[in-house]
C-alpha cells in the first residue's frame, strides 16, 4: 500500500528537499502533498483521510508558535506529526513533544538522518533529537492541557492576542498602554478578557500556560 505524506513548509527548496528525504526512506512510490500553511494543511487532511504522515515547519504562516501545532493535533490526533524546524532548543523540542506531535527533526539532520526518523515514526515510535543539556533519553510526555490551551488562544481577538505577547515578555500595563497607544484602563480591559477566554485567575497564570505554545524569541 502506498504511503501518503503531507509536506507543510513555506520554503519551496525545503519542500523539495522533504520530497527526497521522503523517497529515500518510503521509496520512489511514496505520495507527497504539499502545502505552505497551517491553514493550507487542514484543508488539505480534511480532504485527503488517507494522509499517513504530516511533516510541519514549526515557523510557516498560520502555526502560531506551538499553538497551532497542539490545535492541529487536537482535531486530528491520529495523524502522526513530526515537526521539522531550525529552532533545536531542547525547551523547544519538548514543547513540542508535550503538544503531541510523533517526532522533531532538525533541519541541520542530514538526509539519511532525516529518513531515519521518518521511519521510526511511521513504526510507531516517537522520534527526538539527543541534546547535551536533557538528563533523560525519554521523550517528554504528550500533555493534553497544551491542546486545550491552544484551542483558548484561538478565542483571543488580535489586539487580545498582541497584548498576551507583551505579557509573556513581561511588560507593564504602562509599557502595552504606550506601544499601543491605548488607555491604560483599556489594556486592564483586555488583560481580563485574556484571562476569562485563557480560564486562568492571574496574568502569571496566562504567562505560564501560554508562554510555552507561542515559543516567542
Amino acid at each position: 500500500m502506498e504511503t501518503t505524506v503531507l509536506i507543510a513548509d513555506d520554503h519551496p527548496l525545503f519542500r523539495e528537499a522533504l520530497r527526497l528525504v521522503v523517497a529515500e526512506a518510503l521509496g520512489a512510490e511514496a505520495q507527497t502533498i504539499e502545502c505552505a500553511s497551517l491553514d493550507e494543511a487542514r484543508e488539505q487532511v480534511a480532504h485527503s483521510p488517507n494522509i499517513d504522515l504530516a511533516l510541519m515547519d514549526l515557523n510557516m504562516p498560520g502555526m502560531d508558535g506551538l499553538a497551532g501545532l497542539a490545535s492541529l493535533r487536537a482535531h486530528m490526533p491520529t495523524l502522526p506529526i513530526i515537526v521539522v524546524s531550525a529552532d533545536e532548543r531542547h525547551a523547544t523540542v519538548d514543547a513540542a513533544l508535550r503538544a503531541g506531535v510523533s517526532g522533531f527533526i532538525p533541519k541541520s539532520f542530514s538526509r539519511a538522518d532525516m529518513a531515519a526518523a521518518v521511519n521510526a515514526v511511521l513504526d510507531g515510535d516517537i522520534f527526538f533529537p539527543a541534546t547535551s543539556d536533557r538528563n533523560t533519553g525519554a521523550p517528554p510526555a504528550y500533555d493534553p492541557g497544551m491542546t486545550d490551551m491552544a484551542a483558548r488562544i484561538a478565542t483571543l481577538t488580535k489586539q487580545e492576542r498582541c497584548i498576551l505577547e507583551y505579557l509573556i515578555r513581561g511588560k507593564s500595563n504602562k509599557f502595552v498602554a504606550i506601544e499601543l497607544d491605548i488607555a491604560e484602563s483599556t489594556v486592564k480591559a483586555h488583560v481580563s478578557s485574556i484571562l476569562r477566554k485563557l480560564k486562568v485567575h492571574s496574568r502569571t497564570l496566562a504567562v505560564i500556560k501560554a508562554g510555552p505554545l507561542l515559543q516567542l524569541n
